[in-house]
């Protein structure tokens, strides 16, 4: 009977032993959910307060932050925010930045230059300094988190080649690559302040590439905007005297070939070519961009490319421009494969020296009066 009872008492111990295991395994697995912040995302940030001046650069964040709007922040506390931090404090702070949960990232903040230089893991980032922002004790925030978020999808750097041109001295230079990269630089801002992204096209995006400068015997330099981000109503702001630049001219369609050149207010030069690039379509199907030309006789044109990725950011002459992730494909694809070697711009013809043009139509006179424009 004894042993009857002996063994009844340790069947019950095994069983609430059991029990007790399988409740703290459940606790232990509610615990290990993610924990999400009640409270609002400036809270949160002003709980991670940090000693010293951070940048938020937290896209997934700024996000949350903006959705938010001062209602509770859907936040995993358990994951870190990442954030700028200047170089300076690389290697001599005693910060406590990754207990308070922020990833750390350092950045060359260099007052000659219009961008910012992160260093990241995945390789350097270049985002333009031209955004507002405002602050949440030491954390500097973005205000436009959309346009800080077009920023940082156009961020992953590309370098230069650098090749030395040897050239003849007689070729003569008619643009000077820091001069004009600078005005390059202000018609990009009003670009931007405009809703438009432009990225460099062409001749100067061979310059960039080849030997890190404006090719000094060109007579023009080029950007180029999608459609889908071109603003028709741009054009009327450089007629009307409140742009930094003036409408020389106007040539095409805005349906499938469309050209701007402008020119600073008080310069002749540099003239600047702004394409509209389009999707080429087949069969329903996305194969290509290209960008227009339009002859005097009205012959239309069209400078075909694989299909363009001009979502990462260069360097040029201390200014950040945006180009093709891809670019030695691209220059390859529309010069050929010695685009290395210079070709002197008096021998170069813009409607049959590219490797990538094609007809593509034509305007009748009455077209071309129309659509045909020099100011």
């Amino acid at each position: 009977m004894k042993n009857l009872y002996l063994n009844l008492a340790i069947s019950c111990i095994i069983f609430f032993g059991a029990v007790l295991l399988f409740s703290s395994y459940r606790a232990t697995k509610r615990g290990s959910k993610i924990s999400f912040s009640s409270s609002t995302c400036q809270h949160l940030l002003r709980k991670r307060n940090p000693g010293l001046k951070i940048l938020l650069i937290d896209v997934d964040f700024l996000q949350k932050l903006t959705e938010a709007n001062g209602t509770t922040c859907l936040w995993n506390e358990r994951k870190p925010i990442k954030v700028g931090v200047e170089m300076e404090y690389k290697f001599n702070s005693t910060h406590n930045l990754g207990d308070l949960g922020f990833e750390v990232f350092y950045y060359h903040n260099n007052a000659s230059k219009d961008f910012l230089d992160l260093e990241m893991d995945a390789g350097r980032r270049l985002i333009p300094r031209k955004f507002k922002t405002r602050w949440v004790g030491n954390i500097e925030i973005p205000e436009d988190t959309q346009r800080f978020e077009e920023f940082w999808k156009r961020s992953s750097f590309r370098d230069c080649v650098g090749l030395d041109m040897n050239r003849n001295k007689s070729d003569g230079v008619f643009l000077k690559g820091p001069e004009t990269a600078d005005i390059l630089a202000q018609l990009r801002d009003e670009l931007l302040d405009n809703g438009m992204f432009p990225f460099l096209n062409s001749g100067t995006f061979l310059g960039w590439y080849r030997e890190c400068t404006i090719i000094p015997h060109t007579y023009d330099v080029d950007f180029a905007v999608f459609k889908y981000n071109y603003k028709p109503e741009y054009p009327y702001k450089l007629l009307n005297g409140t742009s930094e630049f003036k409408l020389a001219r106007m040539f095409g369609k805005l349906e499938d070939g469309l050209e701007l050149t402008v020119v600073p207010k008080l310069k002749a030069n540099p003239r600047i070519d702004v394409f509209v690039m389009y999707d080429g379509i087949e069969n329903g199907v996305l194969t290509h961009h290209y960008t227009p030309g339009l002859g005097g006789d009205g012959t239309k044109y069209k400078f075909t490319y694989p299909i363009y990725d001009p979502w990462c950011a260069a360097e040029l002459h201390d200014h950040l421009f945006w180009v093709s992730c891809s670019p030695k494909p691209q220059i390859r694809h529309e010069y050929g494969p010695q685009w290395y070697l210079d070709h002197p711009t008096s021998q170069f013809g813009w409607n049959s020296s590219p490797k990538n043009i094609k007809e593509n139509g034509k305007l009748t006179k009455e077209e071309m009066k129309k659509y045909y424009l020099e100011f």
